[in-house]
């Protein structure tokens, strides 16, 4: 009696990059976007992300609400195709019936907010009846979203388009521990450095030779920028033989170091040092610390109050102080305008939660808001006691 083997075989399940690699390959039109208030990291790794695409002979667009490049950034390759905002995602489309009448003429007008489309016919008239209304596909049939925790981080982008971010398939990748898994597939590695690692590992998947010069650094400016030049505690050994590859694939270190730490001007090294003259942390919660800014601090050193010199400020106080979880930034204005700044490095903090008295804008993780007619002083001890207020009810 002959005996018999029957193997039960499953289907092997596909890696998170075999998956992504086949989203790809059925779409036409890519959208890759980041998040408002962006970190070096998240515009070096679209960019990256962007590159690999057009490899692959995919249409990308690359987005990021109210983009604006930095002057030390200058230097990044194609930094310069990042748009600012997204057009229309769909169309709107009137049909018309022309088989038994003709056009002759088409023109139209807007009254009191209302548009009027005039059409005359060649002969005979047009009835309600010939008209079909619908909606055209959306412009993109897939979208990357880099380096951002929630949809909401994205601002306008995702506010002006909450259905297309529904409706079309997402690729969230990402490193930090507050994500919140958005995406088709979630790509979120929390023991990566960087986001830019993440991409890297993505791109040698498909191929090590898709790794061009500009490729590799993009990617090696976000590692570089997010481990602080190497000297960051969460290096790992996967991050060392990731920028050694990007090297040897031509990553253009020494111009990343001088674009990157080399380039503080001697303005924005005083505005600084006022800031850590300043500086402030409170006894009972250790990671709450602060700094305030003047408008005779801005005048004295030089600069304006403006993005660029502030999230400068922001980033040196969080670099400097490790155990920091919630870093406050306090600045005039004119007309007694009072601007602040919060940022949380705590993914169980939701800031917009915590400040939701005052309207914030922002994520649960980075906020701003203003307050009119109020002295700087004023306004620090009202914040300070509501974030400590706030924290305990969290149980931080």
């Amino acid at each position: 009696m002959e005996s018999s083997i029957i193997f039960n075989l499953e289907t092997v399940p596909l890696t998170t990059e075999q998956q992504i690699y086949n989203y790809i390959n059925g779409a036409r039109k890519i959208l890759v976007c980041f998040k408002k208030d962006f970190e070096i990291d998240s515009l070096v790794s679209a960019l990256a992300l962007v590159g690999v695409l057009k490899k692959l002979d995919k249409k990308v667009t690359v987005a990021c609400s109210d983009f604006s490049l930095p002057d030390n950034l200058a230097f990044l390759p194609m930094a310069k195709e990042i748009q600012n905002d997204l057009p229309a995602l769909k169309k709107f489309i009137i049909s018309l019936d022309v088989s038994r009448t003709k056009v002759k003429e088409l023109s139209y007008d807007i009254k009191d907010g209302k548009l009027k489309i005039f059409i005359t016919p060649s002969g005979g008239f047009f009835t309600p009846e010939d008209t079909n209304f619908d909606s055209s596909n959306f412009a993109f049939d897939l979208a990357f979203v880099v380096d951002t925790e929630e949809l909401e981080s994205l601002g306008k982008i995702y506010d002006n388009n909450t259905e297309f971010f529904y409706e079309v398939p997402i690729i969230n990748i990402d490193h930090h521990p507050g994500n919140e898994h958005f995406g088709q597939i979630n790509h979120v590695d929390l023991v990566a450095t960087s986001t830019a690692e993440i991409i890297y590992k993505e791109i040698e998947s498909f191929g090590k030779d898709r790794i061009n010069e500009n490729l590799a650094t993009l990617l090696l400016t976000g590692i570089i920028s997010k481990t602080k030049n190497f000297k960051s505690l969460q290096i790992t050994p996967q991050t060392l033989i990731a920028t050694s590859s990007l090297i040897m694939a031509g990553g253009r270190r020494e111009e990343i170091v001088n674009n990157l730490f080399r380039t503080k001007s001697v303005s924005d090294l005083k505005l600084w040092g006022r800031v850590l003259a300043r500086l402030e942390q409170d006894r009972e919660k250790q990671g709450l610390v602060w700094s305030t800014l003047t408008m005779s601090d801005f005048d004295k050193v030089g600069v304006s109050s403006g993005k660029e010199s502030l999230s400068k400020v922001m980033d040196e106080l969080i670099s400097t102080i490790p155990e920091a979880e919630v870093v406050i930034l306090f600045y005039e204005e004119k007309e007694k305008k009072v601007g602040v700044k919060i940022k949380s490095y705590n993914p169980n903090i939701n800031l917009i939660e915590l400040a939701s008295d005052y309207k914030p804008l922002g994520a649960k993780r980075e906020i701003e808001f203003f307050i009119r007619e109020r002295e700087i002083i004023d306004v620090e001890r009202e914040i300070i006691a509501k974030v400590k207020e706030g924290l305990k009810r969290m149980g931080m």
